[in-house]
């Protein structure tokens, strides 16, 4: 067996207290925040940073996901005039 696959049925067989209405698992961050390279190609640095002010201490994989997605494709770079 892999080792991605290991880490995936780890965290897979870890139980969520909720579950969304879509039937998706929460996971805690910090699970994924430990898992961050196999399961999303990132540095736990960068999950640091999206989840820093997040409301919750649980979220999908799938939204994970998505933010990392904004955070990673975010543009940086100075302000076009008359923008706040």
């Amino acid at each position: 067996m892999t080792k991605e696959k290991k880490v995936k049925e780890m965290i897979e067989e870890i139980p969520v207290a909720v579950q969304s209405e879509s039937r998706e698992s929460l996971f805690y961050i910090h699970q994924l925040r430990e898992h961050s390279r196999e399961l999303f190609g990132v540095k736990p640095e960068v999950l640091d940073g999206i989840f820093r002010n997040y409301p919750s201490n649980q979220v999908t994989k799938s939204e994970a996901k998505k933010m990392i997605d904004t955070f990673l494709n975010k543009k940086v770079g100075k302000k076009k005039e008359g923008e706040q």
